[in-house]
């Protein structure tokens, strides 16, 4: 898989579902990137790169290197780390198999941050396949560690919270 990270740098953003095209900063590199997050469950996957009802977390691809990343986060306690990989790898096969008939590398990717802080080997093998090193590696790897636990903090502090009880009807 050719690396992606140096030609997309992705920023937060409030829509449903966002598609952002960056140029590259170098200008020996001509690829674009582009990336589709699912938030508030409205990812519509690429129909050029396979058709499907499922919604990944995260899709990065490359049309002019035809190669995808299709990437699903996990939050599990740190004892099943390895079970919510399996599962998720499972969950996308058919996906990826479907793109590579039609041409396209295709790479499914589960990315783990324990509910406790703990950076997943997948999360930091895929970060560094997408070009993140050095200095930069361990920056990312500590928010991500610190944005699970603060989640975590949060959902512990709203669990007695009456407006958190599920709405069963």
């Amino acid at each position: 898989m050719p690396c992606l990270l140096h030609h997309f740098i992705p920023h937060t953003q409030e829509s449903s579902s966002e598609k952002v095209q960056r140029q590259p900063k170098s200008k020996q590199h001509r690829t674009l990137a582009s990336l589709v997050a699912d938030l508030n469950q409205r990812l519509h996957f690429p129909s050029a790169i396979a058709t499907t009802n499922l919604r990944p977390d995260l899709v990065l691809w490359s049309s002019s290197l035809h190669s995808v990343y299709i990437i699903e986060l996990t939050v599990p306690w740190e004892a099943a780390v390895e079970e919510a990989f399996e599962r998720k790898s499972l969950k996308y096969t058919e996906l990826a198999a479907d793109a590579e008939q039609r041409g396209w590398k295709a790479k499914v990717c589960p990315v783990e941050v324990g509910c406790r802080g703990f950076v997943g080997k997948s999360t930091i093998r895929l970060l560094k396949e997408l070009g993140e090193q050095g200095q930069t590696l361990r920056r990312t790897i500590k928010a991500l560690s610190g944005a699970a636990e603060e989640a975590s903090r949060w959902l512990w502090v709203k669990r007695g919270d009456s407006n958190w009880a599920p709405n069963i009807t």
